[in-house]
């Protein structure tokens, strides 16, 4: 790319710097730096690209396992820590939050507003095969709402989008959640992924 500058100006000089010798010092320097040279050889730098991937990508859904963790209560909300394990044969990263809400039944229709983010700054996890990480959902207890604010309805459990995935994963907690959409009612947080 821009380096391929680079490479020109190593071979303007006199004849002296043209023997094989300086294309064999010039290619394992390009292959350490970051912007490589336009001459280096494309077999040289795609493999080293390919072998450091597996371990830097996203998580893919079909390699997660999500699931809800020990419900714990608190005065005027409840915790819902979802729990995702690397199930795949792969070091992945998961990043940022997971997609959270309501339902009315599995592949229902969402009940209310979905979570709203919460909590400190993401920071990726690395997940190995069979390490798990967390995202804490907290669950306002909708009956301090008023009815007509509220307009609470029973829902069967949450829909849960891992982080940077398409694919929804039902988790069953039947409870109650507000049917409004009156963005002065909060009845879902959720923080981002964190190890466990």
């Amino acid at each position: 790319m821009i380096a391929g500058c680079a490479g020109q100006q190593s071979a303007a000089p006199p004849p002296v710097e043209e023997p094989s010798t300086s294309a064999m010092t010039t290619h394992p320097d390009t292959s350490e730096a970051a912007p490589s040279s336009a001459d280096a050889p494309a077999t040289e730098s795609t493999p080293s690209i390919d072998d450091t991937a597996p371990n830097t990508s996203n998580c893919v859904a079909a390699e997660l396992s999500v699931s809800l963790g020990a419900v714990q209560g608190a005065a005027g909300s409840t915790a819902l820590p979802i729990e995702f394990s690397n199930t795949g044969n792969r070091t992945c990263t998961l990043d940022g939050y997971p997609g959270v809400s309501y339902v009315s039944s599995p592949g229902g229709t969402q009940v209310g507003q979905a979570a709203v983010r919460s909590g400190s700054e993401a920071n990726p996890v690395v997940l190995a095969p069979g390490a798990s990480a967390e995202s804490l959902v907290k669950a306002t207890v909708v009956q301090n709402y008023s009815t007509d604010t509220c307009e609470p309805s029973s829902v069967s459990g949450l829909d849960v989008y891992s982080p940077n995935t398409a694919k929804v994963v039902y988790l069953a907690y039947p409870t109650t959640g507000c049917r409004t959409t009156d963005p002065s009612i909060t009845q879902l947080e959720v923080q981002p992924v964190r190890s466990e």
